[in-house]
């Protein structure tokens, strides 16, 4: 199995460089869109970054671009191996697809049928596995040894953390006076990034992450100060059901979150419908969650931009909250 450590440079995203973000970032130019920062109709001088409107409708394609743009010429071409619950695995695919690269992607039999979809769309192999803690993981070490196939890591790692950090930069340039960012957490990919490139500019801008009350795992973790694992994940936003952070993930939270806030369904839901109805936004509950913080008062709205991290909506749920 060919090691994915290509950038220079220690594996630990904590002792990274602006430069080397901002290297990164021009890199990634070509498959990552500047989406666009929107005044929000739902709360005074709240900013929303509709990601959304990103390449694949989410933000994922920032961890998958800073990761495979950062392999060799001989760990791309032997294939690409990695695990998703749904937005990681189409954003890899629309990489791999662009670059000619082959893609295996893991994914849990329960996985949203849509993502699936739109995953093989892109060209990608999908193999499933059970909905277990360490199932993806488990597969993903087992097709690189049998087919030689090189791993990426949907949040796990140095440069995935590196590619989200262009996040971070974006938010900066559209709003310096940014006081609070909100950003939805799973496996803690995204938070880890874009803390990591915002206080990099803006050191005084707080941090938020936000999790579902029946996905928590985060949490705990910062509230405990050790890596937590929940054995079960209840919650319509599929993108957020992560078992427990990453290692590397849990040191950044620890290194530059200020605080994380846990959100019901309910107000997960409404947020949705507000967002299609009042902004005409379309949004998954995933990222639909960094709104309902913010309309619930958990997070001040002044000076906040909430990171609406994707758009890829399950139809069944669009069509009962579009009626």
């Amino acid at each position: 199995m060919i090691s994915t450590a290509d950038l220079p440079k220690s594996n630990d995203p904590t002792e990274a460089q602006l430069d080397d973000i901002q290297l990164l970032h021009g890199r990634m130019a070509p498959y990552v869109k500047r989406t666009p920062l929107l005044p929000s109709a739902l709360a005074s001088s709240l900013y929303l970054k509709a990601e959304n409107l990103q390449y694949t409708q989410s933000f994922k394609v920032r961890a998958a671009a800073g990761q495979i743009l950062s392999l060799s010429r001989d760990a791309r071409s032997v294939g690409l191996v990695t695990s998703s619950s749904g937005n990681f695995g189409q954003a890899a695919a629309f990489v791999c697809n662009q670059l000619e690269i082959p893609l295996t992607v893991v994914m849990e039999r329960t996985s949203n049928s849509h993502k699936i979809a739109l995953t093989k769309n892109w060209g990608a192999k999908v193999v499933f596995c059970e909905s277990n803690p360490g199932a993806r993981e488990q597969m993903v070490h087992k097709i690189a040894d049998e087919f030689d196939r090189t791993e990426i890591h949907p949040f796990n790692h140095r440069n995935a953390i590196l590619g989200n950090a262009s996040l971070g930069l974006e938010i900066f340039g559209q709003l310096p006076q940014v006081q609070n960012v909100v950003v939805p957490i799973g496996g803690g990919g995204l938070i880890s990034g874009t803390a990591l490139g915002l206080k990099m500019l803006a050191p005084n801008a707080k941090v938020w992450g936000v999790q579902p009350e029946g996905s928590n795992a985060a949490y705990l973790s910062l509230h405990r100060g050790q890596l937590c694992e929940v054995d079960r994940t209840e919650t319509m936003a599929d993108g957020l059901r992560s078992h427990s952070l990453g290692i590397l993930n849990f040191k950044m939270i620890q290194a530059y979150v200020d605080e994380i806030k846990l959100v019901s369904e309910q107000s997960i839901l409404n947020s949705v419908k507000s967002l299609l109805h009042f902004e005409k936004l379309l949004v998954e509950p995933s990222g639909a969650i960094t709104v309902a913080a913010v309309v619930d008062g958990s997070i001040p709205a002044d000076g906040t931009v909430a990171v609406l991290s994707g758009g890829n909506i399950d139809p069944k749920l669009l069509l009962d909250i579009a009626t």
